[in-house]
């Protein structure tokens, strides 16, 4: 019986439906800390959520790994190259969670905008709103919403942020195609135009060298007094420094982020005593109702690999791969 090596913290209930799926058909191999890799040596293939995987870590697994996939998107957490080098794909389980990162998005526009968490409070204090909170808040309907990036993510987000009224403008550096342009109802634009014109600035984009830090000192002084910066993507696409700094000297009014460069971020962290901010422990793509498709698709390409055939295309982080 082929071994599947599930790496890192998962979902109880996407767990307990992996296991229900794998069995009589593979044996699980749960691994929660990178120290636990040696336990899993001998595995088929890895599952992988939180533990960085590198050269190192592959020579824990093994050279007899046939596919290392991701539970959810991203893979920056995954040496692409080096895996492609082992002749092994890695895989991404694009547009699953993609409604649930989308819907975040937009939660944490509100939230922020809206000054929701503020509002909460002086509920629980029983001192009731005031126009210091109130005066300031303000609505999606009528402003522009920029979006970096426009894939699976970003092209919900933008159906949400207009069905409010919102004008939404973006950049991708691969530009949609007209016919989609027009159905969604969105301006492409350069990167410059985007942060200048956006009230609301939405980050949609993967981290690679190219995304590393692309939102910093020289983003915010050409970003608008009033704009709100929300990140559902990665930590590393903003220098986290320059946000604090950007925020503290107003140049920006306020951000939400479900992610950061370092997770967690330490409790006496400057972003926790800004009054605009929203930090959250990067859990936009974790909802009980995509457990089942995570699995599904996961288990889908395993199957195809140990067919001898390749995972889908679309699922593939290292395309590379083929060309080997």
């Amino acid at each position: 019986m082929e071994k599947i090596a599930m790496l890192g913290t998962f979902p109880e209930d996407g767990l307990e439906r992996m296991k229900t799926a794998c069995r009589n058909r593979y044996e699980l191999i749960c691994c929660t800390r990178r120290e636990m890799l040696a336990e899993a040596k001998g595995a088929d293939y890895a599952v992988l959520r939180g533990i960085p995987i590198g050269a190192a870590e592959m020579d824990l697994l093994g050279p007899q790994v046939k596919l290392y996939h991701r539970w959810g998107v991203g893979y920056d957490t995954v040496d692409v190259e080096e895996a492609g080098r082992r002749g092994i794909p890695v895989a991404i389980s694009t547009g699953v969670n993609s409604q649930a990162v989308a819907e975040l998005a937009v939660l944490l526009m509100l939230a922020c905008t809206r000054r929701l968490f503020a509002l909460a409070e002086r509920a629980r204090q029983g001192s009731g709103w005031k126009e210091d909170i109130t005066d300031e808040s303000c609505l999606l309907s009528g402003k522009c919403v920029g979006l970096l990036g426009l894939g699976n993510i970003g092209s919900r987000v933008c159906r949400m942020v207009r069905a409010f009224g919102a004008h939404v403008c973006y950049y991708d550096p691969f530009r949609a195609t007209a016919q989609k342009e027009e159905e969604l109802g969105v301006t492409f634009a350069a990167f410059d135009e985007v942060v200048a014109r956006a009230d609301i600035l939405s980050l949609h984009l993967p981290l690679n060298e190219s995304t590393y830090h692309i939102i910093g000192k020289e983003t915010f002084q050409t970003m608008k007094k009033s704009a709100v910066l929300v990140n559902t993507a990665r930590g590393g696409i903003v220098d986290t420094q320059a946000l604090v700094e950007a925020l503290a000297g107003g140049e920006i009014w306020g951000a939400a982020l479900d992610t950061a460069e370092e997770e967690p971020l330490p409790a006496d962290h400057p972003l926790f005593a800004m009054e605009k901010v929203i930090v959250l422990p990067h859990a936009g793509g974790s909802s009980k109702d995509l457990n089942a498709d995570m699995v599904d698709c996961i288990l889908h390409n395993i199957e195809t690999v140990a067919s001898g055939g390749c995972p889908q295309k679309r699922f593939l982080a290292n395309a590379g791969y083929f060309q080997s």
